[in-house]
């Protein structure tokens, strides 16, 4: 671990009041197995100048997340007026250097080793998913995946690249349409389109603490559902052993998601779209007196046509079938028949509406990457910087929740998502 080189009293959680940030850069330096990365960063800068250690220019980057700052230039301003801040992470005031903090250049050179290091650091996220896992029995049971753009501010593709713009410009976002189907007061079908240059992040989150599980960022024009079977395919053994149900919004609703994560033992619990071409607003299930709808309701036809809605009575495991009563009798429906619409969690069930409402955990975790720690507004150019700076706040926000229960607290473990006030 990135120790802390100034020595400092373990601050008590009586006095988080008044030394909050400096906890919580305490608890995410508690919560990472960081000594493998350390060695390695030590090793590759040899025997070169080491007048702003490796240690301490981790530590830096740490609290650079944590106190959500934009740019290394704020940060600085910080580290100029926070003594108490700069001995946490290991600057010396008392020494011979010419600069009180690191120069602007020492951030961007360690940057560049750090963003080299992406296997390892994935490394280290796991790590921390799998203690999490270890302390909370229930981490991983539910979870909640979706993507969002991660919007470049460069200018779009230019026809004439700059030879000599460098890592100023732009050269791995991709344009990309995202389309939202409504109908207007009159009932009519609306397409609204928008479009997004950039990248695109794909996440998977624990739905009761709202921390990750797992992540991909890929340029924004990526196949989403691709991503997403890819990245269930990714995670640690320890999650998809302990995965109950997947919770995803429409825009992953497939045969081969539903498949997907039946094959890894998880229940789905996906919205559905209307691919239904022909105008039917029912179809019979086989050769029988039953009708469904696209959204999985079922309905009992009687002698004179009339529809009845059915009763959901719970599913079948040994048969893999859903039970539905009429009038006292039951009546089998069997998942196969129809993969999209029937799910081992019935559609028009209390259940599946109690689980769905889960997605909106990896919702407000997307809110906070754009909100929060600045996604919405950011410098970052290049896929393989967007990569390291997401993957270093999902692994911040699971190391701070791993330094807390390994002090013995288990409440309030989703707050550690939320970052300290914007720094100016």
């Amino acid at each position: 671990m990135a120790k802390i080189i100034t020595q400092i009293t373990v601050f008590e959680y009586e006095e988080i009041e008044i030394l909050g940030d400096l906890e919580r850069l305490q608890l995410a330096l508690e919560g990472m197995d960081d000594e493998e990365l350390m060695k390695r960063l030590e090793k590759r800068r040899g025997k070169g100048r080491d007048d702003y250690p490796v240690r301490v220019m981790w530590n830096l980057i740490t609290a650079m997340k944590i106190f959500s700052h934009r740019t290394v230039a704020t940060l600085r301003r910080e580290l100029s007026r926070n003594s108490q801040l700069r001995k946490m992470c290991g600057l010396d005031d008392y020494g011979k250097k010419k600069h009180l903090v690191p120069p602007a250049r020492v951030f961007t050179g360690f940057m560049k080793l750090l963003a080299d290091e992406q296997e390892e650091i994935d490394k280290m996220f796991e790590g921390t998913v799998v203690e999490l896992s270890e302390c909370l029995p229930e981490f991983g049971a539910n979870l909640a995946g979706d993507g969002k753009f991660l919007d470049s501010h460069a200018k779009s593709e230019a026809k004439n690249p700059n030879p000599n713009a460098g890592e100023r410009a732009e050269h791995d976002a991709k344009w990309a349409v995202k389309e939202y189907h409504y109908k207007d007061k009159n009932g009519k079908e609306q397409v609204k389109k928008e479009y997004h240059y950039g990248f695109k992040g794909h996440i998977i989150c624990d739905v009761k603490t709202g921390l990750p599980a797992g992540y991909s960022v890929l340029a924004a024009n990526s196949d989403e559902k691709k991503a997403m079977m890819e990245l269930l395919d990714e995670i640690p053994e320890v999650i998809k052993n302990r995965a109950k149900y997947l919770m995803l919004d429409k825009g992953y609703d497939s045969i081969e998601m539903i498949r997907k994560a039946k094959a890894g033992g998880m229940c789905p619990i996906i919205d559905i779209r209307n691919c239904w071409k022909d105008g039917e607003t029912t179809k019979q299930y086989k050769n029988t007196d039953i009708v469904y709808d696209y959204q999985g309701n079922v309905y009992y036809v009687d002698d004179k046509c009339k529809q009845w809605k059915m009763h959901y009575e719970g599913y079948d495991c040994q048969k893999k079938c859903l039970r539905y009563s009429h009038k006292g009798k039951i009546h089998k429906i069997y998942v196969s028949y129809d993969e999209r619409v029937f799910l081992p969690v019935a559609r028009d069930s209390a259940k599946f509406a109690r689980l769905y409402k889960g997605r909106t955990a990896v919702e407000r975790l997307n809110g906070r990457l754009d909100r929060d720690y600045m996604f919405e507004d950011h410098c970052i150019r290049g896929l393989k910087k967007m990569k390291l700076m997401v993957s270093l706040t999902l692994l911040i926000m699971n190391a701070m929740a791993v330094g807390k229960l390994k002090r013995g607290v288990k409440e309030h473990l989703a707050a550690l998502t939320r970052p300290l006030p914007r720094a100016v």
